[in-house]
């Protein structure tokens, strides 16, 4: 839920919706580096299948070792990659990110539909949510960064 003059007139309201915009992207962008990362390693390790299998059937007349080497190498360090920065784990993160905010951003409007007075006796209380929201969020990044079972 957005309303227009609710973003024009709260600077909180502002914030939590740039917040959600820019957890959106960086979900987005893992989303894409994870799904790049599995479809090269896919594409390139059947790549390697085909080359070797044409070697073998006589059909390529010019040395294929050092292709299919090169093209192994690209698909250990991509699987390398995706598994060092868990790209898929990163993305799904987000999704709880974005809940906590979501719900805050629909519970302020909803207060704002219902009653602009009562809103406004309530900020405070939005701000505080959205704190202990941001603080939560920090803490789950910071335990994140530092497990590597």
């Amino acid at each position: 839920m957005k309303i227009k003059a609710l973003k024009e007139a709260d600077i909180l309201y502002r914030d939590i919706e740039q917040r959600i915009d820019s957890i959106k992207a960086k979900k987005r962008v893992y989303t894409v580096f994870y799904r790049l990362t599995k479809i090269t390693v896919f594409m390139a390790g059947a790549a390697i299948t085909i080359l070797t299998g044409l070697k073998i059937e006589g059909r390529l007349d010019f040395p294929i070792e050092n292709y299919v080497l090169v093209i192994s190498v690209g698909v250990t360090l991509l699987a390398a990659i995706e598994g060092l920065f868990l790209f898929k784990d990163k993305g799904r993160s987000y999704d709880v990110f974005l809940f906590d905010l979501r719900r805050l951003r629909d519970r302020m409007c909803f207060n704002y539909l219902k009653d602009k007075v009562f809103y406004l006796k309530n900020r405070e209380i939005h701000f505080l949510k959205y704190q202990e929201i941001l603080e939560i969020q920090k803490l789950i990044i910071e335990n994140s960064e530092g497990e590597e079972d």
